[in-house]
């Protein structure tokens, strides 16, 4: 695995994890739906993959879906 995909999986991670800590918050009252919709954008605009990274991660998921049929 290169750089660049390591880049986009630890960007999917940490978006994924603080997306479903902002669902948490949002479930247990914590927020408002309007802070949930406003963090949530934040989220995905800091930690949206470049298209070097998505084509990286494409192509890595391509590979491992080949490998496992």
């Amino acid at each position: 695995m290169d750089k660049v995909t390591a880049g986009a999986f630890e960007k999917l991670q940490k978006r994924e994890h603080l997306l479903r800590v902002a669902r948490e918050r949002f479930a247990l009252g914590r927020s408002s739906r309007e802070e949930f919709r406003t963090r949530q954008a934040e989220i995905l605009q800091q930690f949206a993959l470049t298209e070097a990274e998505e084509a990286a991660y494409e192509l890595y998921s391509k590979i491992t879906k080949q490998r496992r049929m």
